[in-house]
């Protein structure tokens, strides 16, 4: 778990609550958001890597993009666990493509 001073505390309110759901719709993910850069947003690949292991090395393979594969470490690291950080991404990455067509 993420040290709370290294997030905003909407953010670490928001990541309590998305893990207490019993079935997250995507309104929660969307609304789930940083508050603003935080101490993981500025990490690059060489940080994010220390945070792949054996339950994170599915978030590699469902992901072919770099940015997203780093969106999603970053979202574990902030504490959402590896199968909310991945519908995170998915329903942002979603949106993005939605909000560009």
């Amino acid at each position: 778990m993420p040290s709370n001073h290294m997030i905003h505390p909407e953010c670490a309110r928001a990541i309590s609550r998305l893990i207490q759901l019993k079935d997250p719709k995507r309104e929660d993910f969307l609304e789930l958001r940083t508050h603003g850069r935080d101490a993981y947003s500025e990490m690059g690949w060489d940080e994010l890597q220390s945070y792949i292991n054996e339950k994170t090395i599915v978030i590699v393979e469902q992901f072919e993009d770099e940015q997203n594969i780093m969106s999603a470490l970053r979202w574990v690291a902030r504490g959402l666990p590896v199968w909310l950080a991945i519908r995170k991404v998915r329903t942002d990455y979603a949106m993005y493509r939605y909000m560009r067509s």
